[in-house]
Order: structure tokens, then C-alpha cells, then sequence
């Protein structure tokens, strides 16, 4: 059994997962802000909801930049330097692997894919990840796609402070999936395809899969979408398959699945 941590800007899911994928139970709740209480409160509701004795590997997906095995940095959370993996290994005695969520939300979207795949999630903050025939590819694996600078309304800012679902929830003010209306969505296509042509044309994705809030309403500006970055691209990049994220909200947990299990391998 494999037990997957979420951790996310707002909310945490934890899983359940069996050998062969299958989530078996999960619970969520909110991310709390202070760090100290926030891994309390992570200790309590795997006490409470999970026997952890049936449990092989723990596998952690965190907001943020890892670095062997110890997020470094956290992007949407004030968190420091955090050794989440030193903690819960002292907690259970289990083996315990960290890895940015985004990279784990990409692996688990592109299961048994072997093209090259750039996976988003428009939420909190915007996360990226790029995996390739089942692996996360190297030179991404800090990639932090939402703090890239773009020009937006004549003045530059982070992609995620006027693209993530947070941004677009402040801007209408009301949740991504309650907004309705053309011009509404055309300026929400608008300011995720600023970030969106650029990094399509350097990193030639074959498939571009969508994950969070805002990337689950692909079906509603996928048209529009497709249509822009396409007339935005060089002429020799390859217009991707847009597509939305197959497992929702449990992206990253089928991520951390994938990614315990291959350290299982190698052990």
C-alpha cells in the first residue's frame, strides 16, 4: 500500500492508494498557513483516518522546489525550508519520498504516454511539469511556470498573479466554475495564453493536459484557446493536443502513486 500526500497552497489531499493504482480511501482538508500546526494537524488525520501499518512508502507532492528529497523553497505557502520526509520517516519508520507537485500532477496525467507532456495546474498559484515516455525530464524539474514575468495590461507581472484560478476568482468574484458569459472567458483565454504561447514554443509539447480549477474548465475556452495559440506559434512548432486533466482533482495523488511505486523498484 502506498500512502500520497497532496499538500497544496489551499487544500491537502491524502490517499489511500493499493498496488495496482486504485485509491481505496482519501480525506481532504485545508492547508493551514503555519507550518508547525499544519503537520500537526497532518499527523492527526492520518492517525484518525488511515492504518498505517498496512502502509509500504509514504509519497509527498509539495507546492515548491525539491531539492533531494527536502522542499527547499514553497511558492504559495510561508513556509521555510521544510524536511517533510526526515519527519514523517522519524513519525512511522516508513520510506519516505518528496517531489514539487506539479512534476507528480504531470507523471500521473501521463501514464502510459510516451510523448512529450506539459501539464498545468491553474490554481492557487500555476504549477508545470513535463514528463516524456513515463519520466519527469531533468531539465524541468524546477520548472515553476507561474512566476515566469509577462506584460499584462502594461505592466509586468508574475503569469499566476493574473492567470491562476485565485486571480480569475478575485477579478469576477466568484469561483472559475460559476463565471459565464463570452467576453468573461475570452480575457480569462487571454491571460492564460500569455504565459501558454511562449512556453509551448520552447519546450514543443505533443500534449498539453490542463489540471486544477481552472484548467478542468478547459471544455469552455478550449475553442478559443486552440484557435489563438495556434496563430501564435512559429510555423515550425507543432500546434499540441490541448486536453483536460483525466483524473480531476486526484492528479497528484496518482502522481505520488506512480512515483512511490518506482522507487519501490529500485529498492
Amino acid at each position: 500500500m502506498y500512502l500520497c500526500i497532496d499538500i497544496g497552497g489551499t487544500k491537502t489531499i491524502i490517499a489511500l492508494v493499493n498496488h495496482r493504482g486504485k485509491i481505496l480511501h482519501s480525506i481532504k482538508f485545508e492547508t493551514i498557513k503555519d507550518q508547525k500546526l499544519f503537520y500537526e494537524h497532518l499527523i492527526q488525520q492520518i492517525q484518525v483516518n488511515f492504518c498505517i501499518s498496512d502502509v509500504d512508502i509514504i509519497s509527498v507532492a509539495m507546492p515548491g522546489i525539491v531539492k533531494d528529497n527536502v522542499c527547499t523553497w514553497l511558492g504559495n505557502l510561508p513556509w521555510r525550508r521544510f524536511d517533510i520526509a526526515k519527519k514523517l520517516n522519524k513519525e512511522y519508520d516508513k520510506p519516505v519520498y518528496v517531489e514539487n507537485d506539479a512534476n507528480l500532477g504531470a507523471l500521473g496525467e501521463a501514464r502510459n504516454n510516451p510523448e512529450r507532456n506539459l501539464y498545468f495546474t491553474l490554481s492557487t498559484g500555476i504549477g508545470g511539469g513535463v514528463v516524456s515516455d513515463g519520466k519527469i525530464l531533468k531539465k524541468y524539474q524546477d520548472f515553476e511556470p507561474g512566476h515566469n514575468r509577462y506584460t499584462y495590461l502594461g505592466e509586468e507581472r508574475e503569469w499566476e498573479d493574473f492567470a491562476a484560478a485565485s486571480a480569475i476568482n478575485t477579478k469576477y468574484g466568484k469561483r472559475v466554475s460559476e463565471i459565464t458569459g463570452r467576453e468573461a472567458w475570452a480575457d480569462i483565454t487571454e491571460r492564460i495564453l500569455l504565459g501558454l504561447a511562449p512556453l509551448t514554443a520552447t519546450i514543443e509539447p505533443d500534449r498539453i493536459i490542463f489540471g486544477g480549477p481552472l484548467g478542468l474548465e478547459l471544455p469552455r475556452y478550449r475553442r478559443q484557446l486552440r484557435r489563438e495559440l495556434k496563430a501564435r506559434l512559429p510555423k515550425n512548432v507543432r500546434m499540441p493536443q490541448l486536453i483536460k486533466a483525466r483524473y480531476g482533482s486526484f492528479s497528484v495523488i496518482h502522481g505520488c502513486y506512480l512515483y512511490a511505486k518506482s522507487h519501490q523498484k529500485t529498492r
